[in-house]
């Protein structure tokens, strides 16, 4: 492994607008923390890819190589980073996190909460449900 490689425990658990806007700021953000999504997330490129709007291509270039990432994408990935933090405290793994995310939930309208990755609203209503788990909320 590269010194360089990051670590989920190097990302903020939750993350509000203001605490976005400086740690994009003042980090250096880019495709350590590319990889290091993919890493946890157990699935293609492909539907990474769709997640963030972006082509295939461009997401494999944003893991494989230095290319600077767009302000949206950073925005996008340090919340699903953060997401996953949380998912993998509340459910105490990420393959568990992974399970609860893949399968139909009534509070998602029946569709896996997963599908919400699209935009930071779905991502934000995910943390929302994941903080009425850690304090006994149904699954």
């Amino acid at each position: 492994m590269k010194s360089k490689e990051y670590k989920i425990e190097s990302i903020p658990q939750t993350v509000s607008d203001s605490e976005m806007i400086i740690y994009l700021n003042s980090s250096k953000f880019g495709n350590a923390q590319v990889k290091l999504f993919k890493s946890i997330v157990n699935t293609t490129d492909k539907i990474i890819s769709e997640w963030f709007g972006i082509s295939e291509k461009t997401f494999q270039s944003y893991k494989n190589s230095k290319a600077d990432l767009s302000i949206n994408f950073k925005e996008k990935l340090l919340l699903l980073l953060s997401l996953y933090k949380k998912g993998e405290i509340v459910f105490g793994s990420k393959e568990d996190f992974n399970a609860w995310l893949a399968k139909p939930n009534f509070h998602f309208n029946n569709k896996p909460p997963v599908d919400y990755f699209k935009s930071i609203s779905g991502i934000r209503f995910i943390e929302d449900r994941l903080t009425g788990i850690e304090y006994g909320d149904n699954v």
